[in-house]
């Protein structure tokens, strides 16, 4: 069945089958943005499902801008416990034998007000209402949150998982 078949990606990634979960965001961080043992438990469950490739919920690039209360967070230097749980979030997410990616993200003008009200974004933008008023971003708030992506990613792939998603929608 085609569905069971291993599928070998452009990037050389090898997924056990072309059943994916893509990303949800969960809201299961603690108050510091980190990742916890819900998120293991829930990554567990689904990569004992069955799934080749599971898509991790939001992982933001600047805990100033959270795209909702809850969200993990990268953000800098990583202390020796944080990686501790996004290696324990890794691991826990394929013990199945998938493939785990994370999303890392920026929400831009679609940060939830319950968590900052003075969202930046490409223009000023809004979403109507949604937000606060959107401030544009400065050519170096642009480079260095390009930056925030590439640490961040460099961060994920130490800690095990095996891939990263780029959500830049907003």
């Amino acid at each position: 069945m085609l569905a069971q078949t291993p599928i070998t990606l452009p990037c050389g990634q090898v997924v056990p089958n072309r059943i994916g979960k893509s990303a949800l965001t969960e809201g299961l961080s603690d108050s510091l943005n980190r990742a916890t043992d819900r998120h293991c438990k829930l990554y567990e469950a689904w990569s004992r499902g069955g799934s080749g490739l599971l898509v991790t919920g939001n992982i933001q690039v600047d805990r100033r801008y959270l795209e909702r209360p809850g969200n993990p967070a990268i953000d800098g230097p990583q202390s020796e416990d944080q990686m501790a749980r996004l290696r324990a979030y890794a691991e826990a997410s394929m013990v199945g034998g998938n493939q785990t990616w994370v999303q890392l993200g920026h929400p831009g003008r679609q940060c939830s007000p319950l968590v900052n009200t003075s969202p930046v974004g490409p223009s000023d933008i809004g979403l109507g209402g949604a937000a606060g008023a959107v401030r544009p971003l400065t050519a170096a708030e642009i480079v260095e949150t390009i930056e925030r992506f590439a640490f961040a990613a460099g961060v994920v792939k130490e800690a095990g998982f095996s891939g990263v998603q780029l959500h830049g929608a907003h």
